[in-house]
């Protein structure tokens, strides 16, 4: 991570702003496609997981010691656990696109050395919260949906985890360098 943030000082000014604008761009496409996911009412976005789970329930179903049953009652036990992992896992990408968007604005390689990335870190959590508060407020008015305390705290836990990896691994490179 460290090497990228010393690629991007030295490059030229343009560098940076094609840099900064494509990674904002993509930061912003990929909520629009969380918030997409969220217009859908209850049928589409059901239909969508249990598809998922079927096709997972057809994967693992020849592995099972036990006996066999049908591959919709096996799916029925992947889908509630699949959209949870959905929400962790779309909100930990967008926690390390808005990282990727945001740290090379807010820092440069001294600022790592001195310990202002981890507030950084912080901020862009707080803000990917509100982000998702404001996605299960919009999901409450769609048909058959509902707003969910839970499904906020589980999408800012990935995007913490997600920031928390970024960190370490900034950390670890720069106390390596600081060995050599």
């Amino acid at each position: 991570m460290i090497s990228i943030f010393k690629a991007f000082i030295k490059a030229s000014k343009g560098r940076k702003v094609m840099c900064i604008t494509f990674s904002v761009l993509g930061f912003l496409f990929y909520f629009l496609v969380i918030t997409g996911f969220s217009a859908q009412d209850a049928e589409s976005s059901g239909s969508l997981s249990l598809d998922i789970a079927e096709k997972l329930a057809n994967f693992l179903l020849p592995f099972r010691m036990q006996e066999p049953e049908d591959v919709f009652t096996f799916a029925n036990y992947f889908e509630h656990p699949l959209r949870k992992i959905a929400h962790f896992t779309e909100y930990a990408l967008l926690g390390g696109l808005f990282s990727a968007s945001v740290m090379p604005l807010m820092c440069d390689i001294r600022d790592m050395c001195n310990g202002k990335a981890r507030h950084i870190y912080i901020r862009i959590s707080l803000f990917v919260a509100v982000l998702a508060a404001f996605d299960e407020l919009h999901q409450y008015f769609v048909p058959g949906r509902y707003a969910s305390v839970w499904d906020v705290l589980l999408d800012t836990f990935g995007c913490v985890i997600a920031c928390f990896v970024l960190y370490l691994k900034s950390d670890r490179k720069k106390r390596k360098k600081r060995n050599e």
